[in-house]
């Protein structure tokens, strides 16, 4: 893939991470808006609402995570996995 050189690539480079970053921070205003930051739960103790006695809750967050939340944590994945590609792609070095 040919790089664009000069003013014109420099314009399109700072377009496309003002663009990223305006995505970024409109995902988490609007993940925080949706969010009842009230109804959260003290997870200290032991009894859970399922009735299930794992003390460290570990067994309840995974029952979580694959259930109710499976579509955000595929999601998330697929953005960790999409950076540490990018990120491999940008340390690599060029051959000239």
């Amino acid at each position: 893939m040919e790089q664009l050189s000069g003013k014109v690539g420099n314009i399109i480079n700072l377009v496309t991470a003002l663009l990223l970053v305006a995505v970024f921070v409109l995902a988490i205003l609007s993940a925080s808006a949706s969010n009842s930051w009230g109804d959260a739960k003290d997870i200290t103790f032991t009894e859970w609402d399922d009735v299930s006695k794992d003390a460290s809750g570990i067994e309840h967050v995974g029952g979580l995570l694959f259930t109710k939340y499976v579509i955000p944590f595929e999601v998330l994945s697929l953005v960790l996995l999409a950076a540490l590609l990018g990120s491999i792609y940008m340390a690599k070095k060029e051959v000239e």
